[in-house]
C-alpha cells in the first residue's frame, strides 16, 4: 500500500520536503556474533557481499522510482512544498537534544550517534551548497 492508494492527496495535499527524519530505504540483518563467528569465512564474505548487494539495490530502486511517485503523487491533487528554514533548524536542534538525551542513559547508542554526527559532519561539508538553510551542530 502506497499513500496514493489511500488517497491522502485529498485530505493531505501538501507534501513536504525534504524528509531527511524519514529513514527512507534501508535494510536491516541481524545475527549474532557466535553464530558469526561460527561461519566459515567464505559464507561469512558471501554473506556481506549479498548484505551489500541487497543495500544498494533498494537504495537504487528508491531513487529510480521517486521520480515517478512524485509525479503521481502530484497527478492526484497533492502540492510539493519545500519545509521552511525555521521548520528545517526546529527538527534539526529537537533531533540532537533527543539524541543527547538517549546518549545520557544508553552508552552504546551515545558511541553509535558521535560516529553517525561526525561522519555527517563531514558528508555536508561534502555536500552542502551556499543557499543551504541547515547549521550543522
Amino acid at each position: 500500500m502506497t499513500t496514493r492508494s489511500f488517497g491522502f492527496a485529498k485530505v493531505a495535499p501538501y507534501y513536504y520536503y525534504p524528509g531527511w527524519w524519514e529513514g527512507g530505504p534501508s535494510l536491516h540483518g541481524f545475527i549474532s556474533l557466535a553464530k558469526w563467528e561460527a561461519l566459515p569465512k567464505s559464507y561469512q564474505t558471501a554473506l556481506t557481499a549479498a548484505c551489500q548487494y541487497a543495500t544498494t539495490w533498494m537504495q537504487a530502486r528508491y531513487d529510480a522510482q521517486n521520480p515517478a511517485a512524485l509525479k503521481r503523487l502530484v497527478a492526484a491533487g497533492a502540492h510539493l512544498r519545500p519545509s521552511s528554514t525555521e521548520i528545517m533548524n526546529a527538527c534539526l536542534k529537537a533531533t540532537n537534544e533527543l539524541w543527547a538525551e538517549i546518549s545520557a542513559k544508553n552508552a552504546d547508542f551515545k558511541k553509535f550517534i558521535e560516529l553517525m554526527i561526525a561522519f555527517r559532519n563531514d558528508q555536508y561539508l561534502w555536500c552542502r551548497s551556499p543557499s543551504s538553510p541547515m547549521t550543522v551542530t
